[in-house]
């Protein structure tokens, strides 16, 4: 009841006289193809911002129509869908979920003077930036550094072998040098092995490839699919060598596809699955009801972008940009806690260290 109290307050409810335009905010991510799991859950967690908005009067008396586009994680066609949400008129875009789509619709937006805000784009030369691009997570440095503490110090590696994914390079190589810089400053030594995921690669191939180095641990800086292929062909292969991965890893997918072979494997995320924060609670609530499984990182943080949009269109003054009042008008409503962005459109969460127990996603620290 408070939250319901809270957001009628907030967005400014008036009734109106009849049907009027509904306010038109735009979601971008891939939807089909190999890595559509991060895509699915991103709208999944816009959807439900959206409605619960509805349900509680819109904005201004308006409605929320949220438009779905597929940018498929591939440029030509995230060209496309960009220009048809601009066409569109939508207020804003939340999207997309990748960095390296991020590269190829951030100058059209910057043209277009198109606000975007990604729940999941971490890339690190895309902070500390001032252009229309806002960040709902911290970037690759944050993670890759407690990654680079916890396998050094805890776990007592000290030679890893990072396979990363070139179809995202972007995102993938960001992480791989700053865990490489934080970890060979530690004294360990990392070794990189890259590979263009699909149906057709080798998979066999990479993780003998891999193991010829001798690690003590592999990292995966793939996604959740490709995560949990070769995680299968190592432990056919390797029993022992330890496994961990990047956030982009850690959506429901990598437990489905991997089974057993997943068990035991470390991930690394700005989302604490465990948390008792209440607004958290009521998202996992609504998210099961609605699509019969449990939000992950990227569900959780598509809804607390598409929250600071929508408030951030209902606090405007006067003439303000959104791009203004999403600078100057937070904190905005997250699932776990409030978000703000700093001057540049960043924001900042703290990472997490998961381990995959009996199934499900632990937090470990």
């Amino acid at each position: 009841m408070l939250r319901t109290a809270a957001l009628v307050l907030v967005l400014g409810l008036v009734s109106g006289c009849g049907p009027r335009e509904p306010v038109r905010v735009g979601f971008l991510g891939g939807l089909s193809g190999r890595v559509a799991d991060l895509g699915e859950s991103g709208r999944n967690g816009a959807q439900i911002a959206v409605e619960e908005v509805n349900r509680a009067g819109g904005i201004g008396g308006r409605q929320v129509e949220l438009i779905v586009r597929d940018d498929a994680q591939n440029p030509e066609k995230a060209i496309s869908a960009i220009n048809e949400l601009i066409g569109a008129r939508v207020e804003a875009i939340v999207g997309p979920m990748t960095s390296a789509m991020a590269e190829v619709v951030l100058p059209i937006a910057e043209k277009a003077n198109v606000v975007l805000v990604s729940p999941t784009v971490t890339a690190r030369h895309f902070f500390g930036r001032d252009d229309n691009l806002f960040l709902i997570m911290s970037s690759t440095r944050e993670e890759a550094a407690l990654s680079a503490d916890y396998h050094f110090a805890q776990s007592g590696v000290l030679r890893v072998v990072a396979i990363h994914d070139t179809k995202n390079r972007a995102y993938t190589e960001s992480w791989l040098r700053d865990f490489t810089v934080e970890f060979q400053g530690r004294g360990g030594d990392v070794v990189p092995v890259a590979f263009a995921s699909g149906p057709d690669v080798d998979i066999t191939a990479v993780v003998r490839g891999a193991l010829a180095r001798q690690p003590d641990a592999v990292l995966l800086i793939t996604s959740a699919l490709d995560a949990a292929r070769l995680a299968q062909r190592f432990r056919e292969i390797d029993t022992r060598v330890l496994l961990f991965a990047a956030q982009w890893a850690s959506t429901e997918r990598l437990i489905e596809l991997g089974g057993n072979a997943v068990e035991g494997m470390v991930l690394h995320s700005y989302f604490d699955r465990d948390s008792t924060a209440p607004g958290l609670r009521r998202l996992r609530q609504a998210y099961v009801q609605r699509f019969l499984r449990e939000p992950d990182f990227a569900g959780v943080a598509a809804y607390d972008a598409t929250y600071a949009v929508l408030e951030g269109l209902a606090r405007r003054q006067g003439e303000q940009s959104l791009r203004e009042a999403l600078l100057t008008g937070g904190p905005f409503t997250g699932a776990e806690d409030g978000l703000t962005f700093d001057r540049n459109g960043d924001s900042r969460r703290v990472p997490h260290i998961m381990v995959v127990r009996d199934g499900q996603f632990v937090t470990v620290r």
